[in-house]
């Protein structure tokens, strides 16, 4: 909120004629990502949210490649890499997608075999310098265990987005646990007969377009949401369910041979 505050009052207070008449027509809006699954409470860190113009039937073409595009899901993807269950866990158990999410310790190598076979090859190069070896063992990861789910996932989002492009993205933090999209650009003009004062409110679509996986599932969000101006905070929070603004989108699992994949 702090953060969301400052972006207001720069907006607010900006001198006449500069900022504060092109925000007439900005708007801003923030996606939480703290919801509530099974009755536990999940934070969404590190997500990416796209943000397009228009609701569910201008998107429709969009909502339908979400409804029917199969993604891979991070497990399946790691396993079908051959990682070990140790690496999979590791990732599992801190939320990440790949091993830049956080800082890796000594602790993890001991626990990862890919990270202390990294470290070992990193030690060879630069023999005498453990703490520089640590720092950068993951540069001698396997290139498909760095950022190969990434680099899926890129593919995932480019067939899905087709030829349309998203107006901004944007990703949760760590802290306020918010995606936060500002200087949103409106088109529709609104005046109010009895004042005839001008204001802005145009009606958007926001998702995290490939699924956020929690719990062993995957959660695809569309969301449907009214976005005014002059500058206010408006806030999406995601349901556990459908609503009337808010679709949980069903995904269609890609194939992932349980048999060869055990799963930690």
């Amino acid at each position: 909120m702090r953060m969301l505050r400052a972006i207001l009052l720069i907006v607010l207070l900006a001198p006449v004629g500069t900022v504060a008449v092109s925000a007439q027509n900005r708007g801003i809006l923030t996606v939480s990502g703290r919801v509530t699954i099974n009755s536990k409470k999940e934070k969404l860190l590190r997500k990416r949210f796209y943000l397009f113009r228009g609701g569910f039937t201008a998107n429709k073409a969009l909502m339908d490649r979400l409804a029917s595009t199969s993604v891979l899901s991070r497990d399946c993807f790691y396993c079908k890499m051959n990682a070990s269950p140790g690496y999979i866990k590791w990732l599992k158990d801190n939320d990440c997608e790949s091993p830049y999410c956080r800082e890796i310790t000594k602790e993890d190598r001991d626990k990862v075999p890919e990270f202390q076979a990294a470290y070992d090859k990193a030690e060879k190069q630069y023999s005498g310098k453990p703490k520089l070896a640590q720092k950068w063992l993951t540069t001698f990861l396997a290139p498909d265990l760095k950022d190969g789910f990434y680099r899926q996932r890129k593919a995932s989002i480019d067939t899905i987005l087709g030829s349309i492009k998203p107006l901004q993205s944007s990703m949760t933090d760590t802290v306020s646990i918010q995606a936060v999209f500002i200087d949103i650009p409106l088109e529709k003009k609104v005046v109010d007969p009895k004042t005839g004062k001008e204001s802005y409110s145009e009606t958007f679509l926001v998702s995290n377009l490939v699924p956020i996986e929690i719990g062993g599932k995957g959660y695809l969000w569309a969301c449907e949401v009214e976005i005014g101006s002059p500058p206010k905070v408006t806030t999406v929070s995601l349901p556990a369910a459908d609503t009337a603004k808010c679709k949980l989108i069903p995904q269609k699992a890609a194939d992932c041979d349980s048999n060869s994949c055990k799963q930690p």
